[in-house]
């Protein structure tokens, strides 16, 4: 499959309103993902409630660079993998087709994925995922739900 996947999508808000979403309203559209928001800080996440999993913790990484309302990276591995990844989530002001209405290009990339023993596996699984999660953090921040 390669070394990396992309999945982007659009919002309709400005870039702050994803932006508060993807990093401080996180549990309503990715619950069991922990992170201070900081260059160097831990990331821990852990699979929801309700799940097949023991509930255990499902993922370890490191905070990389953050550039508010326009740049969240990390690297990150989970049990299994004989390497990490590095996700970010770029976003982007745009103009849309409502002059009145603000618009948000996000997209996520995952690379590394190369590099993991299983990482076409991987690469498929976590497409589905991160449409997932893309399409909830669009949601959350096109309601402007600040909870």
């Amino acid at each position: 499959m390669g070394d990396s996947i992309r999945i982007a999508g659009q919002a309709q808000c400005p870039p702050a309103e994803l932006w508060h979403a993807l990093v401080e309203n996180r549990a309503a559209w990715w619950p069991g993902m922990d992170f201070t928001p900081s260059p160097g800080a831990p990331l821990s996440g852990r699979p929801a409630e309700g799940t097949d999993d023991d509930g255990g913790q499902w993922a370890t990484g490191t905070v990389l660079a953050v550039a508010r309302d326009r740049l969240l990276s990390f690297r990150w591995t989970k049990p299994g993998w004989n390497a990490h990844t590095v996700v970010s989530f770029l976003l982007d002001a745009v103009p849309g087709p409502d002059a009145d209405t603000d618009y948000t290009d996000v997209v996520i990339t995952e690379s590394g994925l190369g590099t993991l023993v299983d990482g076409d596996e991987v690469a498929r699984s976590h497409t589905g995922d991160w449409a997932d999660h893309l399409a909830s953090l669009i949601r959350l921040a096109e309601s402007g739900s600040r909870a």
